[in-house]
């Protein structure tokens, strides 16, 4: 099993400010979910918008994060370098979709070249 990085991009700060006292317990869940996902093939994620970083497709799930609640996780996977890009408790397609667009809009993400 290969060990992944996990980088949380700014995209996530508005989950964490909310949910300050849980934030390491989200970050060990959705670090264990992408994690697996990976290994098992990819099976519960889906393409989450058309653009992409560095080559790669941006991807997102449906998790459930204990007193956190449930949210949609957008991420991207490069080698063992894992980018979330965005952690909402916005359940609807539509409206991630469009938060999400938001977040990639002017943005300039890149995986470390290390």
């Amino acid at each position: 099993m290969m060990l992944l990085k996990f980088h949380y991009e700014r995209g996530c700060k508005t989950f964490f400010k909310k949910h300050k006292n849980e934030q390491k317990i989200i970050k060990q869940l959705i670090d264990q979910a992408i994690t697996k996902e990976l290994a098992t093939g990819m099976t519960k994620v889906k393409i989450a918008a058309m653009t992409r970083i560095e080559g790669k497709s941006i991807y997102e799930f449906r998790l459930n994060l204990k007193k956190a609640g449930s949210a949609r996780v957008a991420f991207a996977v490069k080698d063992e370098q894992v980018l979330v890009l965005l952690i909402t408790s916005n359940l609807q397609k539509d409206s991630f979709s469009h938060e999400l667009e938001t977040v990639l809009k002017g943005s300039h993400y890149a995986f470390n070249s290390n």
